[in-house]
């Protein structure tokens, strides 16, 4: 396995954006500005804009550059990438019933009811990375050629498994990117948010010993 080095994986992801920014921040701006048309906004973006930019940034990971014709070119692979997220989604509807569980419980005893809620919002966000943590690579997989959509679900959690501190140092460090951007009036987690979609499939490439542009020079 090559040595994998989160630094250098962002400044890489940096690299490929700054040639391909206009294909990923706009996609990624289009998803936001759908996303808010009652009822049919959110399927489109689900079912066809965010699976074409994950696409659009595993090939710019891949290859090095990228176009919406290709991200857009291979509706079979977004429709896994859309099934796919699917499930992890369905699989995210059982935290609120884990909730109720564990709030019934904090009701039995005296603890104050605004340390409920906080125990509750900090227990729903830890599955809520827990389960992104091991499920991230579900995708690349599919785009690979390597697994279907119900088999990539054990192959990113196998590769999470065998990579735990490496994926974990990663997720943080997109989060403290992510506050940073945020800070930043919200334009930075714009970027940071359109780098991601390069950095994960880089992170996949990199781990996988995978052919990319993650290896190059």
């Amino acid at each position: 396995m090559h040595e994998v080095s989160i630094s250098q994986l962002w400044s890489r992801a940096w690299d490929l954006f700054k040639v391909n920014w206009l294909l990923l921040l706009g996609l990624l701006v289009i998803a936001i500005i759908v996303n808010f048309i009652p009822f049919i906004g959110g399927l489109i973006v689900g079912i066809l804009l965010l699976p074409a930019l994950v696409r659009a940034g595993y090939l710019v990971a891949r290859q090095g550059q990228s176009s919406f014709g290709e991200a857009f070119g291979d509706l079979g692979s977004l429709l896994k990438i859309f099934a796919y997220n699917l499930i992890l989604w369905l699989i995210l509807l059982l935290i609120p019933a884990i909730l109720i569980g564990v709030g019934y419980v904090l009701m039995m005893d005296s603890v104050h009811t605004k340390e409920k809620v906080v125990i509750l919002v900090v227990a729903g966000l830890i599955i809520f990375f827990i389960l992104n943590l091991f499920g991230w690579a579900g995708p690349y997989a599919i785009l690979s050629g390597q697994a279907g959509i119900f088999s990539a679900i054990g192959q990113s959690f196998s590769l999470t498994a065998q990579n735990f501190v490496k994926v974990f140092v990663a997720f943080l460090s997109y989060i403290g990117l992510a506050i940073l951007g945020l800070l930043l009036c919200g334009v930075g987690l714009l970027v940071v948010g359109s780098m991601a979609y390069v950095f994960l499939p880089l992170l996949y490439l990199a781990l996988t010993d995978a052919e990319g542009v993650s290896h190059s020079k």
